[in-house]
């Protein structure tokens, strides 16, 4: 599901196309940790794409004690190839994108928002997981993004993952990740989560891009949330 930018013209979109492929030639890697329960973030710069071993390394830091293998089979993965999964039931929502892709150079296509003309002062665009059968335990919720600064600004997006009391919203986790360069940034979140009681089973989890923030032009790719298996707590 999709609501995307009107005005962005054929040509105007194929011209950032060339110039994202262009920044993607030289690009560095970010990588976010964080737990859900204490509030607490790390952000690591990287000169090399992060991998299984240093991702539970970090998030061992923050007593997540995941086996590598967490990374390999997840219980959901939604792309913008893939927004919809039937079973466990979850699907992908944009807002305000320039373009949503099902094909591109990976498998599981792009969507991008060119965030500096795209979103004005009164809008708000992103993406939202709805996730109908998250797991129960703990849990590793996993946001991959590609992201390029205005000239000498930090770029910022905000993570939020909720559930609902009844008709009222219930804030699980609040996170304000920081990527700093010039670059284009391959930005890896990896957010770990204890047991949590949800008010209620579904869960709603948000990538919010506002005025302001920084970024010139945010790519997403895609979205995992994998539970804890027994050899992560040694059984």
């Amino acid at each position: 599901m999709e609501n995307v930018a009107p005005h962005a013209t054929r040509d105007a979109k194929a011209a950032m196309r060339r110039k994202i492929a262009e920044l993607k030639e030289r690009p560095s890697w970010v990588h976010h940790v964080a737990d859900a329960a204490t509030g607490k973030l790390l952000t690591t710069q990287l000169r090399r794409p992060v991998t299984p071993l240093s991702r539970a390394k970090r998030l061992a830091q923050l007593g997540h004690q995941f086996d590598p293998s967490i990374f390999g089979t997840p219980t959901y993965r939604l792309t913008p190839r893939y927004p919809y999964q039937a079973s466990p039931l979850g699907y992908l929502w944009f807002d305000w994108a320039r373009e949503v892709m099902a094909t591109g150079d990976g498998p599981d296509g792009y969507a991008w928002w060119y965030v500096a003309e795209d979103i004005p002062d009164d809008r708000v665009g992103g993406v939202t997981a709805v996730l109908h059968e998250p797991p129960q335990g703990r849990y590793l919720l996993t946001l991959h993004l590609g992201t390029w600064n205005l000239p000498g600004q930090v770029g910022r997006i905000r993570i939020e993952v909720r559930s609902y009391a009844g008709s009222e919203p219930v804030l699980i986790a609040s996170f304000g990740l920081a990527a700093h360069g010039d670059s284009w940034m391959w930005n890896t979140f990896d957010l770990g989560f204890m047991s949590v009681p949800f008010p209620e089973h579904s869960l709603f989890v948000e990538m919010i891009l506002e005025s302001g923030s920084g970024l010139q032009i945010v790519e997403f790719t895609w979205l995992t949330l994998a539970p804890q298996r027994p050899r992560d707590i040694g059984l």
